[in-house]
């Protein structure tokens, strides 16, 4: 055992040396400079595997087949139609705080610390924003939340409280984003007392004793219950009316951080307007990570699309909602002409004026968009379980910690899959919806992947852009929607977490293909 102990603590420490070492631009690198960093992360996932592989697996981790003979999954499909089956769309809105008042009792998600990473302030809300939708053929339910992210495990247990309900309202699906803050209460789990986890897992998982997350429980069950309450108040305050499209330009305030140089350009708005005069509900749609404040700090924060919000709010008099796109490696870009307010200033300071000026001129965006499309009201929907090969030893390491609350299956001697969901919508005529259960990396909806002679593998990513493959339609992503598996790279853009982030933070270097194969099946299914 002490030598066990020994290994966990060189493990955790070449854990944040690998974190904390520089990211350089991939065309900065000598070919030596490439072997260094592709070897060092073999030795370093190779040892870190030794020690995992000595831990025994959470009981609720099952068997592959014992997963899926034992498990109802929620793989959903409608009839896919090319015709309007109703007149008018249904909406319903709903949203409520996640506060209780306690948060300086809870963990902040956003970056793994040695020290318990407890909040310390809280700067403004934390939200649940809700929107129940119809074409006349069943509801569906879209969920957002503030936060850091939600597992697939959470999604489930949501469904399951909401079992009776949806069955007694015909409600299709319920799908469960993150808006993915660094500085939010934490729901995934992964950002507790990992000092605590990785010396005490190994003697809880042999006598059975559950491991615990980062996780308040208070916290949980009073998200859970708010989730559940703006679900059941949309899906009865919904209202028949009109959708339309319409979408911006915001790449000046957008930066990738990483190639290839892949973004999606624009700021995608759904205006839903009431046929009865009521307020409008508008549900925005961008990839921007929401790291204003940072990934590691303890003040708790919605981030930029609190400030969204309430400039939608006092200027459009709309209902507020968003939903992460492929944000990958994308980030803000504030530039130049932000103006910060000097009351925030005073009563914060600079940077969390400067998040604030973002998320009002990103409002400003919003209530700039001309709707160009009138969106018929069309709603095809289909989502499916898959698996994601877990090669990341570091994070199976953390799972076996209680630090990761996937769902995890294993699929062999020492081999482990995350369970995740992909999903595939048609709004109208005109607009395909990728759903995303992770960070996905926009090439792979898109275009423009890494080529063989840019790639580290020498390999080509051999899956065409999705936006090619769905007859024509404007292509969106929600992302981490339904599930949060962290970063989804093309196969052949896996570097080295050695001078890389996103590496540090995937299930491994397959999850970009497991994901294209999970979709490509599903939409060969429907069209």
């Amino acid at each position: 055992m002490k030598k066990r102990l020994i290994a966990i603590i060189l493990s955790v420490a070449m854990i944040f040396s690998a974190t904390s070492l520089p990211v350089l631009a991939a065309d900065e690198f000598t070919a030596s400079e490439i072997t260094l960093n592709t070897i060092g992360e073999k030795v370093i996932q190779g040892l870190v595997g030794v020690i995992t592989a000595l831990i025994k697996a959470p009981n609720k981790w099952l068997s592959e087949d014992k997963y899926f003979e034992t498990t109802e999954l929620y793989d959903t499909k409608t009839e896919f139609v090319d015709d309007a089956q109703a007149e008018y769309w249904s909406l319903g809105y709903a949203s409520d705080t996640l506060q209780t008042g306690n948060e300086l009792e809870c963990y902040v998600g956003g970056s793994l610390a040695v020290t318990k990473k407890l909040a310390t302030e809280v700067y403004d809300d934390q939200r649940v924003r809700t929107v129940a939708i119809s074409d006349g053929r069943g509801t569906h339910v879209f969920v957002a939340l503030d936060c850091f992210g939600f597992a697939s495990s959470e999604v489930y247990k949501v469904r399951d409280m909401l079992s009776s309900f949806a069955k007694e309202n015909n409600v299709v699906s319920i799908n469960i984003s993150s808006l993915h803050q660094h500085s939010c209460v934490d729901t995934f789990g992964m950002n507790g007392d990992l000092v605590g986890a990785l010396f005490l897992s190994p003697i809880r998982n042999i006598l059975g004793i559950p491991n615990p997350s980062g996780q308040n429980e208070a916290f949980m069950n009073n998200l859970y219950a708010k989730v559940i309450g703006t679900v059941e108040t949309a899906v009865k305050n919904m209202t028949e009316g009109d959708l339309y499209y319409g979408s911006v330009d915001i790449s000046e305030y957008i930066h990738d951080k990483r190639d290839p140089q892949v973004i999606d350009p624009n700021l995608n708005r759904f205006r839903f307007v009431p046929a009865d005069g009521s307020t409008e509900t508008w549900i925005v749609n961008l990839a921007i990570h929401t790291v204003g404040l940072g990934a590691g700090g303890t003040s708790v924060s919605a981030d930029y699309p609190y400030y969204m919000e309430k400039y939608i709010n006092e200027n459009a008099k709309a209902n507020f909602m968003m939903i992460q796109g492929a944000e990958l490696a994308i980030t803000s870009e504030y530039g130049e002409n932000l103006v910060v307010d000097p009351a925030i200033v005073e009563k914060v300071d600079e940077g969390y004026a400067r998040m604030a000026a973002y998320g009002a001129k990103l409002g400003e965006f919003a209530c700039s968009v001309q709707d160009s499309k009138k969106i018929d009201p069309i709603l095809n929907y289909a989502t499916s379980t898959y698996l994601i090969p877990t090669e990341n030893q570091i994070l199976i390491l953390a799972g076996k910690g209680g630090l990761l609350t996937n769902t995890v299956v294993k699929t062999g001697l020492w081999k482990y899959s995350v369970v995740s969901e992909v999903g595939y919508m048609e709004l109208g005529k005109d607009i395909a919806v990728v759903i995303a259960g992770g960070e996905l990396a926009p090439e792979i909806a898109y275009g423009g992947a890494t080529t063989k002679e840019e790639s580290w593998s020498g390999e080509e990513w051999n899956f065409e852009p999705i936006k090619d493959n769905v007859d024509g339609r404007t292509l969106i992503v929600f992302g981490i929607t339904n599930d949060q598996t962290g970063y989804m790279l093309t196969d052949n853009s896996w570097r080295s977490f050695l001078c890389e982030n996103e590496e540090i933070v995937t299930p491994g270097p397959k999850a970009g293909s497991a994901f294209a194969t999970a979709f490509y099946g599903l939409l060969d299914s429907v069209r």
